[in-house]
């Protein structure tokens, strides 16, 4: 059971239902967490705003889904690891691509050192080296998709935490985290639904 509200067209309001309708829309259904960050117009907007910019953005919706699924792992969520893993196979993403993602591989050296890069920036809280900087520069990426990657960190570090704090159940095939320990402290209490 979610700790903080889902949202629903039964008791939306008005603001908040005029986002369910976007939302199904962009993705075809209300994820569950979706709906739970709808508990904030503001905060939805933004993520919605954020999502299709970098959707819009300079890396493929491919990479874009390996670095959330790089960054979810990291994370611990299970929520996130699941849903994007569900969209990266719409995507024609193989399991085997997302499980390298998972674990921030890649069988290509520059998707390879983009992930180092994320990796770094998630595991140092952004406190990188000059040689760190520059070894995904080094890789072919420019300022501007360096930059890019702090708009993935952003709508993704804002998924995982809200899960990990509310715990709604998961509406996508489950994937479990590798390190179950990066969960230990909120609970575990969800399941998976239709």
């Amino acid at each position: 059971m979610a700790r903080l509200n889902v949202v629903t067209p039964e008791n939306a309001s008005p603001a908040q239902q005029a986002i369910l309708d976007q939302t199904a829309g962009k993705f075809g259904k209300h994820p569950i967490l979706l709906s739970v960050l709808t508990n904030s117009t503001a905060a939805m907007n933004s993520y919605l705003a954020l999502f299709q910019n970098l959707t819009d953005g300079r890396f493929s919706k491919q990479l874009a889904r390996k670095i959330g699924l790089a960054i979810g792992e990291k994370n611990g969520c299970e929520y996130c690891i699941s849903l994007l893993a569900a969209i990266a196979k719409l995507q024609k993403l193989t399991d085997e691509d997302i499980d390298l993602a998972r674990r921030g591989r890649s069988t290509d050296p520059k998707e390879q050192a983009l992930l180092d890069f994320v990796l770094l920036l998630v595991r140092h809280k952004g406190d990188l080296t000059d040689a760190e900087v520059q070894a995904v520069k080094d890789a072919g990426w420019s300022d501007e998709d360096v930059t890019e990657v702090f708009g993935h960190l952003v709508l993704n570090f804002m998924t995982n935490y809200l899960w990990k704090v509310s715990r709604n159940d998961v509406d996508f095939p489950v994937l479990r985290l590798f390190d179950q320990s990066k969960i230990a402290r909120g609970g575990h209490a969800f399941k998976q639904v239709a």
